[in-house]
Order: C-alpha cells, then structure tokens, then sequence
C-alpha cells in the first residue's frame, strides 16, 4: 500500500474529497491568519514595540500568502514544515513557568493549522487527480 494520493473513482467520493477540501482549507487560512493577527496584536500592544521580532514571526508565514490564495498543494506541505517551528517555540514557552495565555493559543493555532494543511495538501491532490481525469 502506498502513500500517494489515489484519485476518487465515482463522482460522489469527488464531490466528498470537494467538501473536506473546503473545510481544511477553510480552517487553514483561520487558523494562519489568526496567528498573523496574534503576532501582530501582541507586538503593537506592547510599551515598546519589538518590530525586528515581528518581522521574524511574520514573514516566514507571509511567504506562502500567494500559493495559499492559488490553492497550490505543495504550497500547504511546505507550510507544515515551517509551521513546525512555530510549534517548537511555542510548546517551549508554554512549558515554562512564566508561559502566558499567548503560548497556549500559539500551540492550539500551530496543531489546527499544521493538521489542516497536511489534509488540504492530501486532498487537493486527490482532486488535481480527479480533474486531471475528467
């Protein structure tokens, strides 16, 4: 058994693999713009800004904007990888003992997004399949 996406066989398994498409997809560009907002929020609230800070946090996520608009599934597998790192830094600060609520919300938008991606990428092949057959 193999880990390439296989094409749907009928028309209802396509339009099933269009539905869930749409909700990953969906909860994918929630869950990446939430951590933007978050990222930016917390550096413009703050007494003294850390905009080189920001400009770290930011901008590795910022260049996926454009293949996330196209919908391009190579797009939500690379995003996964970077989201890693997201993950990393926010489960390290959420085990300290100075971990503030951001922490938490952090590690909860980086899980949601990270699964969301993984499937979106999963079942955009899957439906580049099935258009690419009919």
């Amino acid at each position: 058994m193999g880990m390439a996406p296989k094409a749907p066989e009928t028309p209802e398994q396509a339009q099933h693999i269009r539905r869930k498409l749409s909700i990953a997809r969906a909860l994918v560009l929630t869950t990446y713009s939430g951590l933007l907002l978050m990222f930016t929020l917390l550096t413009l609230f703050k007494a003294e800004p850390n905009w080189p800070l920001w400009v770290v946090q930011v901008v590795p996520l910022l260049i996926f904007a454009p293949g996330l608009k196209r919908g391009y599934h190579r797009t939500y597998s690379w995003l996964c990888f970077v989201v890693l790192l997201y993950f990393t830094w926010a489960v390290t600060n959420t085990l300290s003992p100075l971990a503030y609520w951001r922490d938490y919300l952090a590690v909860a938008l980086t899980v949601v997004l990270f699964s969301s991606a993984m499937m979106a990428s999963r079942w955009r092949q899957q439906w580049w399949l099935w258009e690419n057959r009919h």
